[in-house]
């Protein structure tokens, strides 16, 4: 194999490696997001005091405080989502592309 076909053999590995660590990364932070609107779910139909677990221990919380903390959080994951999904999109286009280039030129 020529110094063309190792560079781009490189590249496609490159771009296979960071596409698996995105996807990874999106895969954890959907769970994450979905932790945080189920607690939101759970907040709504909560009756009596509010507790959220800081390490250990449970802390009582106010109500209001906390689905704002946890609104503001599921906004957050859900920007963070999108990003990466868009990354995500932009990697395989290019994997694709690196694929299709690497079979056009060394095995034509």
């Amino acid at each position: 194999m020529d110094q063309d076909a190792q560079k781009m053999m490189m590249e496609l590995q490159k771009t296979q490696q960071n596409l698996q660590a995105v996807t990874q990364q999106a895969e954890e932070t959907q769970n994450e997001l979905n932790g945080v609107k189920k607690a939101l779910e759970e907040l709504e139909n909560a009756e009596g005091q509010v507790y959220k677990s800081v390490g250990q221990l449970l802390v009582e919380r106010d109500r209001d405080d906390l689905e704002e903390e946890l609104s503001e959080q599921k906004e957050d994951l859900e920007l963070r989502l999108k990003g990466l999904e868009r990354k995500e999109e932009k990697l395989g286009q290019k994997m694709k592309e690196n694929q299709e280039k690497f079979s056009q030129n060394f095995q034509g």
